[in-house]
């Protein structure tokens, strides 16, 4: 009797063992054929043809070649082993012009990139100095590189050189000059037509207008931004508009909008 039980003991322990070898054969076999079929699946993803694979679309201040080369797409580059979301943010830090990138991938080797880029609503510039930095400003307030189609932009005079450089956002009253120039853009006040914006003034915002006048304003929570803020702007704005127009102030040089529900019209030169 104890003979029999030990031999059925050796079995089992045998045909355990036996089991083992089985599965990890099995998980062995299968470990080499997926790595066998990573390989070749990677091997496909190699870029052969740019034409055929690569695709990007821009506007006109950032040319496709210049993302290509900082996504690393070219011959012989592997798909499969770019971290596009690494090389999306790395393009954003580089190319402030760039507002979005949007990347699209078609298995196995193609690739799909849509950039948007920003658009300038106003030139930057340095109190005092008429030569043009090249510095302009979208609405989000990003300051950039662009000069082409630039000249009429109203511009937005920094108290210091260098001035806020590419890369970075406007901030303080640079970024209430910003607002102001947006709210211009409103049919109702397009006719004041700002030229030019002096932040360098620690009272109040200096906006030279379209007939050279100029204008001192300031509104509540005009360094941050929200909807009441924006409504006592336009509500100031909606003022000095019917004020121009009723002539009360024929001849005026400088308008003064920094009292709340109240226009005052100077005919002396006020800086």
């Amino acid at each position: 009797m104890k003979a029999n039980k030990i031999k059925s003991g050796n079995r089992r322990g045998l045909l355990i063992a036996i089991s083992t070898v089985l599965v990890i054969s099995v998980l062995a076999g299968a470990m080499v054929g997926f790595s066998r079929l990573a390989e070749l699946y990677i091997a496909q993803c190699v870029i052969t043809d740019m034409s055929e694979q690569v695709e990007i679309k821009s506007g006109k201040m950032v040319k496709p070649d210049v993302i290509a080369e900082i996504m690393g797409l070219k011959v012989g580059a592997n798909l499969a082993k770019i971290d596009f979301s690494e090389k999306r943010d790395e393009i954003l830090r580089k190319v402030p012009t760039l507002r979005t990138i949007s990347i699209t991938r078609r298995l196995p080797a193609k690739v799909y990139i849509v950039a948007e880029e920003r658009t300038p609503v106003a030139r930057l510039g340095i109190r005092g100095q008429r030569r043009t930095t090249g510095r302009v400003v979208d609405r989000e307030g990003m300051v950039f590189l662009c000069q082409r189609g630039t000249q009429l932009l109203p511009t937005i005079s920094e108290p210091l050189p260098p001035g806020t450089q590419p890369g970075h956002k406007i901030k303080g009253r640079a970024l209430s000059a910003l607002q102001l120039i947006d709210a211009c853009h409103k049919p109702e006040f397009a006719e004041l037509g700002v030229q030019d914006i002096d932040v360098s003034k620690p009272d109040y915002l200096l906006a030279t207008l379209g007939d050279y006048s100029r204008l001192k304003i300031v509104w509540d929570g005009m360094e941050n931004a929200s909807s009441k803020s924006i409504a006592d702007l336009d509500e100031r704005l909606k003022l000095l508009v019917q004020t121009i127009r009723t002539n009360v102030g024929f001849g005026a040089k400088t308008w003064n909008a920094t009292m709340p529900g109240r226009i005052f019209a100077d005919t002396q030169e006020n800086h």
